[in-house]
Order: C-alpha cells, then structure tokens, then sequence
C-alpha cells in the first residue's frame, strides 16, 4: 500500500522533521523527490544522505518567482510532478493579547499563502500529465481551539478552507487535495516558546497525550512516520477518490476523552 513506484513529488519544508520523513519515505517506496526548504545546509544535507532518487531546491513558499524555478527544474530533472506536499509552515506560541497583527500576517504567509501559490503552480503541469495529488500538512490546531495559537490556528483552520475549495476546482482534472492534520508536537518548532530548563522534545511528547496507548508508548519519532506514511497514502494511486478531506492524525486527541469511573474506561 501506498507504493510511489515512478512517481514524482514535491515536499516543501522538507529539510528535518515531518517533511524530511515524508521525503524519505516517498523515496524508500519509489518516488523521486524535491525536498524543498529555505534551511539550504540541512537540505542538501538531507538530500544527499537520501541518495540519487532525491535532489534539494531553496524554495521560500511565499514568493511566486520560488515555486517557479521550483516546477521548472523538477519538470526539467524528472519530466513531471505527481504529487506536491505543502509541509512548510512556522508557529508562534503567544497569548491572545500578545499576539500582534504582524505575527499573524507573518504566520499567513508561510502557512497559507505559501500553500496557494504552490497549488497554483503545479496545477498545470499536474492537469497536462492527467492528475496528480496535493497534501497540504495542516495541524489539530486547524479543526480545534487550543490558547496560545491564535495566530497558527487561523492560518490551520485557513489551509482547510484552501483544501476544500481547491479539491473542488480540481477534482474535473484528477488532481486531488487533502488535508492531513497531525498532532506530533513539533519540538524544533516550538523550541523558542518552551520555558527555560524544559527541555523541547520530552514537552513535546508530553503534550500529546492520546487515548491511544501502547506498552511502551509511541515515541515523536513513531508519530513523525505515523503522518508520513498518512500523508504517502494520500499521494499515491490507492486512494483514487479521496479528495477534499481531512486527515486526522492524533492518535483520537480531538474525538473527546475518557470519563474516568464510567463504564468503558478500561
């Protein structure tokens, strides 16, 4: 399931983390990819360990001449792209009155204006090829509330909206769009806001407490895959006629709680 044999993808923020695992795996399962990212050291790094399947282009999602150069070397390298991964995004942690309206036009750009140029400009090479698949990396905090992501939310809850009426607009071509909203709890992101002598990546994990559990617990690396592999399913031919959705990755996070002392607690 989710093989990407001769296929060709695009992920954007794809130089550590969510985006550098998508690639990974896209390429492990057969794809070709561009791991795009403004991170260029960490990114040709990332590129190169992966191997000769994988190639790295500075892309700053928020300028159109970027994803321009972008789409023209990967049809140049690889004759086509299949599959365009909108992964990059920034956060910041605030409270509702700390939160300035430049936080969140800076948030904006990035997260969802970032994803729309993107989409606009592969639609034609994926429209002229017959299809393709968009997957844009939403979050839980894009179908929840949560203080402190006032801004990151409303750039979350926006990317669903571009989701939705893109898939729309598309579907006529055979491009189809999905959302996948993860809850990973990405430490490297929100490092900055953690307070001092906590260390981010045990925050992390913490935060993202589920009604899913294992034995030994799932680790963020085991997330990171969880989402990656999600995200490899949507982009690949096994899912023809899934478009337009929101893919809920957060271990049953946002479906509610457990009520302890009520029957089905355990």
């Amino acid at each position: 399931m989710g093989r990407m044999d001769g296929k060709v993808a695009l992920v954007t923020g794809a130089a550590r983390g969510t985006g550098e695992a998508i690639a990974r795996l896209f390429v492990h399962e057969g794809a070709k990819v561009m791991l795009a990212d403004i991170r260029d050291d960490a990114g040709r790094a990332a590129a190169e360990d992966i191997g000769q399947d994988a190639v790295y282009q500075h892309l700053d999602v928020r300028i159109q001449e970027d994803w321009d150069a972008a789409v023209e070397r990967i049809l140049a390298a690889f004759g086509k792209i299949d599959a365009l991964v909108n992964n990059a995004a920034v956060l910041v942690i605030k409270s509702l009155a700390d939160t300035t309206g430049d936080d969140l036009l800076r948030l904006f750009r990035v997260n969802q204006l970032g994803p729309f140029l993107g989409i606009r400009a592969v639609m034609g090479p994926m429209k002229a090829a017959g299809g393709g698949s968009i997957v844009n990396v939403a979050s839980t905090d894009g179908v929840k509330g949560m203080n402190g992501v006032v801004a990151y939310a409303s750039t979350k809850w926006g990317l669903r909206g571009v989701t939705k009426a893109s898939a729309m607009e598309l579907a006529r071509h055979r491009i189809r769009v999905n959302a996948v909203c993860p809850e990973v709890g990405n430490f490297e992101m929100a490092a900055p806001f953690i307070g001092e002598g906590v260390d981010p990546k045990k925050a992390a994990e913490m935060n993202a407490e589920t009604i899913l559990k294992a034995p030994e617990g799932y680790s963020f690396e085991e997330r990171i895959l969880d989402v990656a592999r999600t995200v490899l399913f949507l982009a690949s031919d096994d899912c023809p006629t899934a478009t337009a959705a929101d893919f809920i990755v957060d271990g049953g996070m946002t479906a509610g709680y457990v009520q302890p002392g009520i029957p089905g607690d355990r």
